[in-house]
């Protein structure tokens, strides 16, 4: 395991009146938690404004949380019991450890056994976060992590300085990092650029004189520079056409082969998202909404809003259509959300208890497959009384048979840290490999409903089918 969040939460003060007294928070980011394998890249999506740059941002403490736990590298035996406190505080209240902890600063009846174990649990949680959350690490333990957590951001242009020339964009990590003498920096940057699908003769140009393709592979170059472990990827290849999104999916994924590297993979776009990705975190209004493995969430997904996403991908067919859930309302304000589910002021499916109780992050009978929807059982807690499991309107789920003896399933996200497994490497069944234009174009405009092959048969373009990489074009000189 290579990284695990737990409740991150990212609140942005609201200042007014004459003395620019507190007056609100922006919610951004509120209770989200997932991890990040070994090899692995896990993509996030979600629309625009529902905090998916401010978790990257906040996973390499790049801005600092108002709640919450980021781990790096936990030794397994810290993860196992990380992931032991989040079953017992689920068990001792199902409504969410948050929760559970606002009770207990506010105070609670010191004779109840839940609260003093709840405490106790929590304390424990607080000296393992003493040890190993990257926010408790001092500014010069923490600088000595930067190296090993790395970012490549949206625009290319804007995130590199207009002044410097390539041979110094690339190398300022090597210097602030005491990287060797000036001779080996430069020669590690223009191996930095071959690896990327530049030349060594680009050191001595500014960004400006290159496309943004070519700024982008810049931008990674500089986040390989300190051969780093994880990277965010916050939309690499939203500011480029088609083909040369598959030219820097492809370097992105042989980069991943070669070092074995982790991405968090932030984009709106579904299609490059299921290309890439291992796993799939669906993010609304600052909540996780759904979590499952790649191919599971595309081809069953549960939550209405992640079915809302997946009907918006056009069909590359005029002859098909595809019946969209149009979805009413705009997105509520991050200062004050709705009550209950986050979802429920937009959801075709609302019921009752969507507007009072916030729903629960919860596995379903798919393995490996979590969401936080009071349409299937279990989310809406019935031994609360709040709603029946039996009640008309409620999915009943399929169980599937127990993983067998070894076999780890993943753990959800929502109210605690996941289980340690075994590390995921990009080499496994599976993974993507590398990403054709001519593919990447009908991810683009859609695949579910495509028409049927020879015989017909539907192959989804998955990342185990992908053809053999087109050769890169020369870069430009």
């Amino acid at each position: 395991m290579l990284m695990l969040s737990w409740q991150l939460r990212k609140y942005f003060p609201l200042r007014g009146g004459v003395l620019s007294s507190h007056i609100g928070d922006v919610k951004a980011v509120d209770g989200v938690s997932f991890d990040v394998r070994r090899g692995e890249t896990v993509g996030l999506v979600g629309e625009s404004g529902c905090g998916k740059t401010t978790v990257g941002r906040l996973m390499l403490r790049l801005i600092e949380p108002s709640g919450g736990h980021t781990f790096f590298q936990p030794p397994p035996e810290v993860a196992r019991r990380l992931t032991e406190i989040r079953d017992e505080l689920r068990k001792l209240n199902p409504l969410g450890t948050e929760t559970l902890a606002s009770a207990l600063k506010a105070g609670g009846d010191s004779t109840d056994p839940t609260v003093g174990a709840s405490r106790t649990l929590l304390r424990e949680l607080d000296q393992l976060a003493d040890q190993y959350s990257l926010y408790r690490l001092s500014p010069s333990k923490m600088r000595k992590l930067r190296g090993k957590l790395q970012i490549v951001f949206q625009d290319p242009f804007s995130s590199l300085s207009p002044r410097m020339l390539v041979r110094d964009i690339i190398s300022e990590p090597l210097t602030i990092h005491h990287w060797g003498n000036r001779k080996k920096r430069y020669e590690r940057v223009a191996e930095l650029l071959t690896a990327v699908g530049l030349n060594p003769e680009h050191l001595w140009r500014f960004p400006h004189e290159f496309s943004g393709g070519q700024r982008q592979r810049i931008g990674i170059a500089r986040a390989l520079a300190l051969r780093p472990d994880f990277i965010v990827l916050d939309e690499p290849t939203s500011a480029l056409d088609v083909s040369v999104q598959a030219q820097i999916l492809n370097i992105l994924l042989r980069l991943q082969r070669e070092q074995n590297l982790s991405y968090l993979f932030i984009s709106h776009h579904l299609s490059v998202v299921r290309a890439v990705s291992h796993r799939v975190v669906v993010m609304y209004l600052g909540k996780v909404a759904e979590w499952a493995n790649t191919e599971e969430l595309f081809e069953h997904p549960l939550h209405p809003y992640t079915q809302a996403l997946l009907s918006a991908i056009p069909i590359p067919d005029p002859a098909l259509k595809r019946e969209r859930i149009i979805l009413s309302g705009d997105v509520p304000s991050p200062a004050s959300p709705p009550s209950g589910c986050r979802f429920h002021t937009r959801c075709p499916m609302v019921m009752p208890v969507c507007s009072k109780v916030e729903p629960p992050l919860i596995p379903t009978g798919r393995r490996g497959h979590y969401v936080a929807c009071h349409l299937y059982p279990g989310s809406s807690l019935p031994e609360f009384g709040l709603i029946s499991s039996r009640s008309p309107g409620i999915i009943e789920i399929p169980s599937k048979a127990p993983p067998e003896e070894g076999e780890v399933a993943p753990l959800p996200s929502g109210e605690g840290l996941p289980a340690p497994s075994p590390p995921t490497g990009a080499e496994s069944e599976g993974a993507p490999t590398s990403v054709d234009p001519v593919v990447l174009q009908w991810l683009v405009t859609g695949w579910r409903d495509a028409p049927a092959g020879p015989g017909g048969s539907k192959t989804p373009l998955g990342p185990a089918s992908f053809p053999p990489p087109a050769s890169e074009p020369a870069p430009r000189t």
